[in-house]
């Protein structure tokens, strides 16, 4: 399946990140425009140039305008029937900079659910850094609730060993609910001093 490339018009800014001391997701911190230099670490990817591989059935992808995320663009996965696998139905893309042992990984991305599933308050997501080989191992490993609005959220992890670039990926899983999700901007990085 062709990749989704998507280059949001927002993309030169990053995001001011008032960090929450919960390793997790936290959707709660205040966020604003500021340039990437803002960032607490090193990008291990491109934001400007992410090329989403979309994966499994019952699903359809495109780029929607979406007001209020930077960008005013989003990718928008729409999951026709769940899954009882939810990582069947996924979304991936390649990272450029290796992850070593003892690297901590923070990720900070844009999302909300345009279209709720049926009788939930929120939609349901998984977000993940890891090895896409045996043993499938990963450095991080989260799942998100996102409302109707968009929010930007964090999730974090140590790698506890090495995750090269040709066996590893990042994205998210969305066949947990028949759902629509929107994505906006996406970070991956590596903090400052980790591994060294």
């Amino acid at each position: 399946m062709k990749s989704v490339k998507l280059c949001l018009a927002g993309c030169a800014l990053a995001t001011s990140l008032a960090l929450a001391p919960s390793a997790i997701a936290d959707p709660q911190f205040e966020v604003a425009p500021v340039t990437q230099g803002a960032l607490p670490g090193d990008l291990i990817h491109n934001p400007m140039a992410i090329k989403w591989n979309p994966e499994g059935g019952n699903k359809s992808v495109k780029i929607v305008e979406s007001d209020g995320v930077p960008g005013s663009q989003a990718i928008s996965f729409r999951v026709r029937k769940k899954s009882s696998k939810p990582w069947d139905i996924r979304m991936r893309a390649p990272f450029d900079r290796d992850i070593a042992a003892g690297d901590q990984i923070e990720v900070y991305f844009w999302a909300r659910a345009s279209k709720l599933p049926r009788k939930k308050d929120t939609g349901k997501i998984g977000v993940a850094i890891g090895r896409d080989v045996e043993p499938y191992d990963t450095v991080l490993n989260a799942e998100i609730l996102p409302t109707e609005e968009w929010k930007m959220y964090r999730v974090s992890g140590v790698a506890e060993r090495n995750f090269p670039t040709s066996e590893s990926d990042m994205g998210f899983n969305f066949g947990f609910e028949k759902q629509t999700i929107e994505l906006g901007p996406f970070y991956a990085i590596k903090k400052d001093g980790a591994g060294d």
